[in-house]
């Protein structure tokens, strides 16, 4: 579904794409007075949150995904499966939850390793932090589940923020590779939010999924911000390398990086574009035919949606070079769904968030015989939705 693109069409979108993704902090993710302008704002709007896809005719209808696609994907009757604690460090606050984790398969069950959120105290040290717009710390839990549905906490907050409360941490990446786990989340310090010395990419390990031991930001000497770093993997969430023996990052804002050991990481611009947001999730092995295949999942604006799941097919020879993309959402919110809609999961259904018309995904991984996908409705819930696995697929 890939249309031919000129250097104009290829910077014309590059600008749009930088205008979405700013130095690396987004405009939206202050907080302030202004909730029921959000409010009436994120919801589905072509003209607004086309995000750069063809308008070219097409037909919802008949359309039928590319082989190399993963989907269709269907939602769990049952959502949410994770909610804030009320009781709990990570109880939420307007507009955030519990979402935007990772998932790996241990011990039979599934671990996820969730973004949990909660106000900032109200203390007079952090009234420079609310002068900037900033009402919201971000920490990171680990749940577990034997059957992908029902979680029990384990641990949290295992990064530390409710001790120093000098940085927020969000937005999960994790893989595993000879027995360890590597968890790459976004940094960030409300004092210096735009300041790519202080806030990007930042990398933890684990022998246990547990106890993490900080390694530090992974581009400290970056120009500008390096957010959302998603690292290749299989679909047992292990660490892949490309043709080349490079282990792979894609990140936010035509970003690429690639490593030799996971833990020190070259980054560069990358000359292809492609329609959409964010990057959310990367997969190569998933193709029980084509061993070549590399699909990334993006999130941002799409066709309309302003925050929707995409799909973007590399090859494992090329990942810089996208071959095909889909014309429309894997996955995207519905505004029938209340708590996809912004408002809490349980009546009288409540405003819990202005994301309302948001979907994204950090974490996906093929349990009993399907991908299990967890995404986060309305930026305070994680929800599921699961797709069958190429016929074939063997691991």
């Amino acid at each position: 579904m890939t249309e031919h693109m000129n250097d104009k069409k290829k910077d014309e979108l590059k600008k749009l794409l930088r205008s979405f993704h700013g130095d690396g902090f987004f405009q939206w993710q202050f907080s302030n007075e202004d909730h029921k302008k959000r409010w009436e704002e994120w919801q589905y709007n072509e003209e607004k949150y086309w995000g750069g896809f063809s308008h070219e005719h097409f037909d919802v209808a008949t359309y039928v995904l590319p082989d190399w696609a993963i989907g269709p994907f269907e939602k769990y009757a049952g959502n949410p499966v994770l909610a804030p604690d009320p009781n709990g460090w990570d109880c939420g606050n307007f507009c955030g939850g519990v979402h935007n984790g990772s998932v790996l398969k241990k011990e039979g069950g599934l671990y996820y390793i969730y973004r949990g959120e909660f106000p900032v105290p109200d203390e007079p040290r952090f009234e420079s932090i609310r002068k900037k717009g900033f009402d919201l710390l971000c920490d990171i839990g680990v749940a577990f589940s034997d059957d992908g549905i029902h979680f029990r906490r384990l641990a949290g907050p295992v990064m530390g923020s409710l001790d120093d409360l000098m940085f927020s941490f969000a937005d999960v990446n994790c893989v595993e590779y000879e027995g360890r786990y590597y968890m790459y989340l976004n940094r960030w310090d409300w004092e210096r939010f735009n300041d790519p010395s202080a806030c990007g990419i930042y990398l933890a390990v684990s022998d246990d999924l547990i106890h993490w031991e900080h390694k530090g930001l992974v581009f400290p000497k970056a120009k500008r911000i390096h957010r959302n770093g998603t690292v290749l993997q299989d679909p047992d969430n292990r660490a892949v390398r490309d043709a080349n023996g490079r282990f792979v990052m894609y990140i936010n804002n035509q970003l690429i990086a690639y490593s030799n050991d996971l833990l020190h990481w070259e980054s560069k611009e990358l000359d292809a574009v492609w329609p959409g947001g964010e990057c959310a999730m990367a997969f190569a092995n998933y193709h029980p035919t084509n061993k070549d295949h590399l699909v990334l999942f993006t999130g941002g604006n799409h066709t309309g949606h302003f925050y929707a799941k995409g799909e973007v097919l590399f090859s494992l020879k090329d990942p810089e070079r996208p071959i095909d993309w889909l014309p429309r959402p894997i996955l995207a919110a519905d505004q029938k769904i209340p708590h996809e809609n912004g408002y809490s999961a349980e009546p009288p259904h409540k405003p819990v968030s202005y994301w309302r018309d948001t979907v994204f995904i950090c974490g996906m991984t093929l349990f009993k015989g399907k991908w299990y996908a967890y995404y986060g409705g309305s930026e305070y819930y994680t929800c599921l939705a699961t797709a069958r696995a190429h016929d074939g697929l063997i691991l």
